[in-house]
C-alpha cells in the first residue's frame, strides 16, 4: 500500500508542478505570437495581447522598429505574407466569430473576404496568389481557398484519414 501511495503523490506532484490545466497552469504568458516573416525577410508580423485582446505587430528586423497593425476590441491572428509582401491575410473574430481578414500593409485597411456563420481560421496565402483557411462550415474542419478579392471560394476538403 506504501508503493501506491507513494506513486499517487508522485503523479500528484508531476502534474501540479508540470503545468497541468485543470491543477493551475504553470505556462508561461502569451506575448509574442505566431511570427510570419515577410517575402523579401525584412518584416516579422507577429500576434500579442494588448489590453485583453490579440491585436497584429510588425517588426522591422534591421531597425527593431515596431508597428501596431491593428487595433480593436476584438481578436485578431494568425497573420500570412501575401508573396508581394503587400498584404497580410489574418483571421479575426471582428464578425462575432472567426472570419479570414487581409490588412493592406500601406493603409491600415482591413476587410473581410469570408463572412461565414461558421470559424474560418489558420489562413496561408499560397505561391498562386490564393488564401488557403481551415472552415468548420461543412460540419467538419477542411480547407478552403478564396482569392485576395473574396471571390472564387473553393472547397478543397480534406485528405482521407486512410493516407499512408
Amino acid at each position: 500500500m506504501g508503493t501506491l501511495r507513494t506513486l499517487v503523490v508522485v503523479v500528484f506532484l508531476a502534474l501540479t508542478l508540470g503545468g497541468c490545466s485543470f491543477l493551475g497552469s504553470k505556462e508561461p504568458e502569451l506575448m509574442n505570437w505566431e511570427p510570419a516573416l515577410s517575402p523579401d525577410g525584412s518584416t516579422l508580423a507577429y500576434e500579442s495581447v494588448v489590453d485583453g485582446h490579440l491585436d497584429l505587430f510588425a517588426k522591422t528586423l534591421s531597425s527593431g522598429e515596431v508597428v501596431r497593425l491593428t487595433e480593436n476590441d476584438d481578436e485578431d491572428w494568425s497573420p500570412a505574407w501575401s508573396p508581394d509582401g503587400q498584404y497580410l491575410a489574418f483571421a479575426t473574430s471582428r464578425n462575432g466569430n472567426a472570419d479570414v481578414f487581409i490588412l493592406h500593409m500601406a493603409t491600415r485597411e482591413a476587410r473581410a473576404l469570408t463572412a461565414d456563420p461558421h470559424d474560418d481560421i489558420n489562413p496561408h496565402w499560397g505561391s498562386d496568389g490564393l488564401i488557403y483557411f481551415n472552415s468548420n462550415r461543412s460540419g467538419a474542419w477542411e480547407i478552403y481557398a478564396v482569392s485576395p478579392d473574396g471571390t472564387g471560394l473553393t472547397h478543397l476538403g480534406s485528405p482521407p484519414l486512410d493516407t499512408p
